[in-house]
């Protein structure tokens, strides 16, 4: 229990962060994530159609509120999450940011010294993005993927941010690999207008991504402030040997999926059977790919698939093992059609909308459950 004398005016989950407890806000506080969840025993106020979404009619009874959504106008009783009092904010030094596929970035940043995050596998972090003015010029792009960004005109984006918030992205770190964090992050670009003529890319008049644009733009020595851990997307506690995981993801899905298998193989050794099936348009959007070579190497029981969109000449030079096809697909029809119980197998899935609907419409024809479906949805 504390008791916390504050000003009045500003809402909850900034008066909490100006008194150093941390709510998870992916979205910055614009009531679009639903994560930061308090319950108000006390004072607040009636709850808002901006966060009903977010609850069930039990969870509003029981007075559970958006800390984005509730100004603090009067003395109040809550009841932050306990997680949230584990929570560190940090400034960190970027280490590296390189590409590991056409549009993403390995962005590695250190703790400071002397200083442990303790995480579990598959958490995420909160990144401050301060007012910013940047020139996509300055981005390092290595020689492989530079074509396409001339091609599409990114070099000449320039981005500002005037609002100071947090972007939230996910670690593809695991607990044991020291005092870093690694993230992947995918730069969010304006879209394209599809009224142009085949051939010609014109982007519209919308701004990139707040935060992509702030990590893409960062180099080796810069100080960023992270928050963290938090989230829910973590491995079962009680789970039996004998329990099969499947994970499954694409683009830049791939961060907690990595964090999880290489803390079930690196630290836990696990014997369960595991799969992972990831997606990618071409060899060259495929990374970790080393990793996953040298699990399958020491662990019979870890199997990595890879799935390309088509026939790709550069991964069948290279001797890379892979399928064509979409990894819902790819999944379907080299593993799930000829197992004997689908639905008895857990899955772990994160990656674009597109791929998520369509192995969510795969695993419930094969009559898998929700409840044996897990997701991160802040990758």
């Amino acid at each position: 229990k504390k008791v916390l004398d504050v000003p009045q005016g500003s809402d909850l989950l900034h008066t909490l962060a100006d008194q150093k407890i941390f709510l998870p806000s992916a979205c910055g506080g614009k009531a679009n994530c639903g994560q930061c969840k308090v319950q108000v025993l006390e004072g607040g106020g009636t709850i808002l159609p901006t966060e009903t979404g977010f609850f069930s009619r039990r969870q509003i009874k029981d007075g559970f509120r958006l800390g984005c959504q509730v100004k603090v106008k009067e003395n109040m009783k809550i009841q932050v999450p306990e997680s949230t009092l584990s929570v560190k904010k940090l400034e960190c030094e970027v280490i590296s940011n390189k590409n590991v596929a056409t549009f993403i970035k390995e962005f590695t940043v250190k703790l400071p010294e002397g200083v442990h995050l303790d995480f579990k596998s598959g958490e995420y972090i909160q990144i401050d993005i301060p007012a910013y003015d940047v020139d996509f010029s300055t981005i390092d792009v290595d020689d492989i993927y530079k074509a396409d960004w001339e091609k599409y005109g990114f070099f000449g984006i320039k981005a500002k941010n005037e609002v100071p918030t947090v972007r939230a992205y996910s670690m593809a770190s695991y607990p044991a690999e020291g005092d870093i964090i690694k993230l992947n992050v995918r730069i969010a670009t304006p879209p394209f207008d599809r009224s142009q003529p085949k051939g010609v890319f014109k982007m519209l008049p919308v701004p990139p991504g707040v935060g992509s644009s702030y990590v893409f733009t960062r180099k080796p020595g810069d100080k960023v402030w992270i928050s963290g851990p938090f989230g829910e997307f973590l491995l079962p506690k009680n789970d039996p040997d004998s329990q099969e995981y499947i994970f499954v993801g694409g683009g830049a899905g791939m961060a907690p999926l990595r964090s999880h298998i290489m803390h079930l193989f690196k630290t836990l050794k696990t014997k369960r059977e595991v799969h992972f099936f990831y997606g990618a348009r071409s060899l060259v959007e495929a990374f970790y790919l080393e990793d996953y070579a040298e699990i399958e190497k020491e662990f019979p029981n870890f199997h990595f698939h890879l799935a390309l969109d088509r026939p790709d000449p550069a991964a069948d030079a290279a001797g890379v093992k892979y399928t064509a096809g979409f990894v819902h697909n790819v999944m379907y029809e080299t593993y799930l059609k000829d197992h004997d119980a689908p639905e008895d197998i857990k899955y772990f899935m994160c990656g674009p909308p597109m791929m998520v609907a369509s192995v969510n419409k795969l695993l419930d024809s094969l009559g898998v459950q929700p409840e044996s479906i897990l997701y991160d949805n802040f990758s």
